[in-house]
């Protein structure tokens, strides 16, 4: 029997251990890069979110700046689509439309009385019901 020179045993035993460790040292890096960015994406957040409040602030206040100089004292924004469609005859449309539907609710309800009246009826004249014919007995 030959025997395998130990040279070749021990070299690939190293092999197999360079691979394990630079498994655990790239796992490791791995967690303290995921550690690192998970803090620092969160206090990237946050600073985003003060800084889109404070934009937001100034765009509101620039808004309230620019309504205030095109029109003094203008009506807000219901009261000025409300004199809009009151102008353009959507209003009394509005009213004219809620009534027409209304009374069409009432015919409604009267034509469903009515019909339920007639099914109730019997018919004075029409078909005579068939009689089953009769059983035969042996």
């Amino acid at each position: 029997m030959s025997k395998k020179p130990a040279h070749s045993t021990d070299t690939a035993r190293k092999i197999w251990l360079a691979g394990i460790g630079a498994y655990g040292r790239a796992f490791s890096e791995a967690q303290e890069t995921v550690a690192r960015l998970t803090g620092d994406s969160a206090r990237v957040f946050d600073e985003l979110v003060a800084k889109g409040e404070a934009i937001e602030k100034q765009v509101e206040e620039r808004g309230r700046q620019v309504a205030a100089k095109v029109a003094p004292g203008a009506l807000s924004f219901d009261d000025r689509i409300k004199r809009m469609r009151e102008r353009i005859g959507l209003g009394e449309v509005q009213g004219s439309l809620a009534d027409e539907v209304y009374e069409l609710r009432l015919r409604v309800a009267d034509l469903e009385a009515k019909f339920e009246d007639l099914s109730h009826r019997t018919p004075k004249t029409g078909a005579k019901k068939k009689k089953a014919p009769k059983k035969k007995t042996s």
